[in-house]
């Protein structure tokens, strides 16, 4: 069995304006600098399994435009497979409105474009791919009933799959064993669970709470305050990473995709939340999605630095 990683999910071009605070309801905030990139929650996770050092096959929906050309070639420098990639003729490529303000904080809008047209009868061409895949990694920029059948397929063939359940949509995934590692911020978590989390111990309740609810493991990122994951031998705790924040779009994308390969690749689950908390960090000290997603050598001089 090889160690292939299939991705399916979203991919967007991202339009950001960094500006000196995010504004409120009808307010206007000038002094802004723009610049586009590439994003979206599933080319990301893509993105950074690949650049981790993951064997990455990408299956998402683009438009017939040039950002669909550029994003494919960007896809194929990171060395991975997009020969499952299609292209619709009705539908541009997704689309994120992205503000971040002067502390890295940031609010996202997004339009879905061709992400939507990514179907169910797509995935059912897929299940050959699903079942020969070492791991399997979702996200929630996709319609739900797709990332069922996936789901479904996953199980049927034994694949791992892991979720990141972002973002929480009203039309709810059940959690059950066909997900194997359930990752969610502790928004996310809080909306799963209903319940609000303010401190690392509600945190590890929480997350204790969604694994009884069925899936093998449960991991919740707390941004400074690291990652904690509920597993049936108990739980983790990971040490965030000390640094200066520019911009956190995509540190949770970063998160997944790296722990992906760290899994793949066969380490403990506490080292490869680690290794996955250090591609995360190193991706909030720069701007924008893609960009900012480090290549598995920076994970280790990084690694190697705070060890020192």
């Amino acid at each position: 069995m090889d160690k292939r990683i299939t991705v399916i999910g979203s991919s967007n071009v991202d339009l950001i304006m960094k500006v000196p605070r995010l504004p409120s309801a009808g307010e206007t905030v000038t002094g802004g600098e723009y610049i586009q990139v590439f994003g979206g929650k599933g080319a990301n996770t893509a993105t950074a399994a690949a650049r981790a050092g993951g064997q990455v096959t990408f299956i998402c929906c683009l438009g017939k435009d040039h950002f669909g050309k550029q994003m494919v070639e960007n896809f194929q420098a990171d060395q991975m497979d997009t020969s499952g990639i299609q292209f619709m003729d009705d539908q541009p490529c997704g689309t994120a409105l992205i503000m971040i303000g002067a502390n890295g904080e940031n609010c996202i809008s997004v339009a879905a474009g061709a992400n939507g047209a990514l179907s169910i009868e797509m995935v059912k061409s897929l299940e050959d791919l699903i079942s020969e895949s070492c791991l399997v990694l979702l996200q929630m920029e996709i319609p739900v009933t797709t990332n069922v059948e996936v789901l479904r397929l996953a199980e049927k063939h034994g694949t791992p799959v892991l979720l990141n359940y972002a973002p929480v949509l009203e039309e709810l995934i059940e959690l059950d064993r066909k997900i194997s590692f359930l990752v969610v911020n502790e928004v996310e978590a809080a909306a799963l669970s209903g319940v609000p989390i303010n401190s690392q111990p509600e945190a590890s309740m929480v997350a204790e709470a969604l694994r009884r609810r069925g899936p093998q493991n449960v991991i919740i990122t707390l941004g400074g305050d690291g990652a904690i994951a509920a597993t049936n031998q108990g739980m983790v705790h990971v040490q965030a990473f000390d640094v200066n924040p520019v911009d956190t779009t995509a540190a949770g994308d970063t998160f997944c995709g790296s722990l992906g390969a760290a899994i793949v690749e066969g380490l403990p689950l506490p080292e490869a939340m680690r290794q996955a908390s250090a591609a995360s960090a190193i991706c909030v000290t720069h701007i924008g999605a893609q960009p900012s997603i480090p290549r598995r050598n920076e994970i280790n001089a990084f690694l190697a630095a705070t060890q020192a």
